[in-house]
């Protein structure tokens, strides 16, 4: 049950996400107008270092990366607390003390923190890859509909939406930090330290046990050796697997800082979409004088050349075919070639 409520309450904060971004991108669009700003000058750096806007459109620029930073933590919050309401009841049965508590309390919040910052790193890519899927099925259905007009605003979307979240991912990775490793690195440490003294104190007791100087039952002789051997071999066993946890801690953090490496990737797909929004600005004024008559009876037939690799990065492949149905062009060159 709590997986269909984790899954139904990641769904609602996805499409929280969308309607902030295409409330967002309509913003940006205004303002675009208001200030007849080019393409380029639009994306969120930029945009933000821009004199001309008023302190309220800064406001307006600035919750994007808050926005996303509260749904963001709000969705870890909600899927932690599951686990952790799951986990509560398996441990009721075992009626601990206060003290004991406390200690796993903290190993709970610890490994909760965890697991939060985890979900985060989850959720931001799902939803970046869901959102950016919808956007290129919308565009698609607009080009085979042959709704050409419309598609441009796909095309921007999707530009915008893969700089926005490449920049963000690449901001999040810099400065990100695994919580709840230095707490269960303590508690580790702990645990290990008393483990290591009652081995110690239980070596004292066996050989004060088997000294020949101390006159000592035979029957209680044996007992208290058969004990302590008993605990020995639990006390090593609660050390191994204390051992293999903070081991398995510890790969996780490999695990999560490795994504760090993709910081270079993620710039260059940030980087690839601000060179598709130049070629964007390129193309809507390439539109623009192809339509004026004039010019356009005066050059020569255009050839099919242009090439955009875009590898695998989910933007919006935008070959010659494509472009000339985005700026309304096909048919006029249809009609040419006849």
């Amino acid at each position: 049950m709590s997986h269909e409520l984790i899954e139904i309450e990641k769904g609602a904060s996805y499409q929280a996400v969308l309607t902030y971004l295409q409330n967002y991108t309509q913003k940006v669009r205004n303002i675009q107008e208001k200030y007849a700003l080019e393409n380029k000058e639009i994306i969120s750096p930029k945009l933000l270092d821009n004199p001309r806007l008023s302190s309220e459109e800064m406001a307006t620029l600035s919750e994007l990366k808050r926005n996303l930073n509260n749904i963001t933590n709000e969705v870890a919050e909600r899927v932690e607390k599951h686990r952790v309401v799951s986990y509560d009841v398996q441990t009721k049965k075992y009626f601990l003390k206060a003290y004991d508590r406390i200690r796993v309390d903290t190993l709970v919040r610890s490994v909760g923190d965890i697991n939060k910052s985890i979900q985060k790193i989850k959720f931001i890519v799902e939803v970046y890859t869901r959102i950016n899927k919808q956007l290129i099925s919308e565009f698609n259905d607009k080009i085979n509909s042959g709704e050409f007009p419309k598609t441009k605003m796909f095309v921007l979307g999707n530009i915008l939406l893969i700089y926005e979240f490449a920049n963000y991912l690449i901001n999040f990775f810099e400065g990100f930090k695994l919580d709840g490793i230095e707490d269960v690195e303590e508690l580790y440490d702990k645990e290990i330290n008393r483990i290591s003294n009652a081995m110690e104190d239980l070596q004292k007791l066996k050989d004060e046990a088997n000294s020949i100087e101390i006159k000592i039952d035979d029957k209680v002789k044996q007992q208290v050796i058969s004990n302590l051997n008993d605990r020995e071999q639990s006390l090593k066993l609660f050390k191994e697997e204390w051992d293999k946890y903070i081991k398995e801690i510890n790969r996780v953090q490999e695990k999560v800082y490795f994504l760090k490496d993709k910081i270079p990737t993620l710039k260059i797909i940030r980087d690839n979409a601000q060179n598709q929004l130049d070629f964007f600005e390129i193309m809507k004024i390439f539109g623009i004088m192809m339509v004026a008559e004039t010019v356009r009876k005066n050059l020569a037939p255009l050839s099919q050349t242009i090439d955009l690799p875009l590898n695998e990065i989910n933007l919006i492949p935008l070959p010659p075919q494509t472009v000339y149905d985005i700026i309304g062009l096909q048919e006029q060159v249809n009609s040419q070639a006849v």
